[in-house]
């Protein structure tokens, strides 16, 4: 029986969202994206664990050994802000068919700028004339936000280094996708597939995995 998704390959998985038998390309790709994956299934599980594992990892290693030094302090101590920061995006995505690395790049070097200058004491927000960057930057800055102004009075406030440390290990990583030579999209689509569904407006609990920890 054929892939009922690509109606080309032959379907060897089940998958329980459509209830019917996929190909494994379609659903390593278009898993979270284009099908609606119950959190319960083991592909989904799989697929996820060896993406982030194997994302992780080259990332790291491309980076000097200070830099990646840094890195892995940043995602061991901020695990839970990277991953509110990488649920939004994920959500955008799945949500915002059109959103591409550039955009996301382009978000998060905006909300740097007004954080470090922030952190110079002069408060500035920068802002784009692009709809949907601006629309994303909003909800980026709204995320941080809530980390360095929580609710909760039990809850540690992110300081402002550390927010732009966060900040700017994420375009490392949306960098290293677009010099890369991947496709447009490859790093929010990446986020798509693998991060979790964002409860609502509820902090989500870590899901980042750390390679070599």
């Amino acid at each position: 029986m054929k892939c009922t998704l690509c109606t080309q390959r032959k379907g060897k998985r089940s998958c329980p969202a459509r209830d019917s038998l996929i190909c494994a390309q379609c659903c390593g790709e278009k898993r979270m994206i284009e099908i609606g994956c119950p959190e319960s299934c083991p592909y989904l599980q799989r697929g996820r664990r060896r993406e982030l594992d194997q994302t992780y990892s080259r990332h790291l290693d491309s980076l000097e050994p200070e830099q990646r030094k840094k890195a892995v302090r940043v995602l061991s101590e901020h695990e839970t802000v990277v991953s509110l920061l990488e649920l939004l995006v994920a959500e955008e995505r799945r949500t915002t068919r059109d959103l591409s690395d550039a955009a996301l790049a382009e978000a998060l070097d905006l909300l740097l700028a007004t954080l470090q200058t922030e952190d110079k004491g002069v408060l500035y927000e920068r802002t784009s004339n692009n709809p949907h960057v601006d629309h994303l930057r909003r909800r980026l800055q709204e995320t941080v936000h809530s980390c360095r102004y929580p609710k909760q009075p039990s809850q540690q406030r992110l300081p402002l280094s550390h927010a732009v440390e966060c900040l700017e290990l994420l375009s490392g990583l949306v960098e290293g996708h677009r010099k890369g030579g991947y496709p447009s999209k490859s790093y929010v689509e990446f986020l798509a597939r693998n991060m979790p569904r964002m409860p609502n407006s509820a902090a989500a609990g870590s899901r980042i995995i750390i390679p070599g920890r």
